[in-house]
């Protein structure tokens, strides 16, 4: 089961990470049922909810001058 949530996790990154799909969509896309659900596991797999790790990522990229 802990290799399924990790894979899961990994996909569902590099689509917060690449995409602009919604969570909801991407939660249904990596196999979860519910937004509620993915969040949960996402947070307590990664650290914190997808949304704010997307936010985190597009404010660490560099910004053109």
């Amino acid at each position: 089961m802990q290799y399924l949530t990790r894979w899961r996790m990994q996909l569902a990154s590099g689509l917060l990470r690449n995409t602009n799909s919604t969570v909801a969509s991407i939660a249904l896309e990596v196999g979860y049922d519910s937004e509620a659900a993915f969040a949960r596991a996402f947070k307590r797999s990664v650290g914190s909810p997808p949304a704010a790790w997307r936010r985190g990522l597009r404010g660490a990229l560099p910004r053109p001058h």
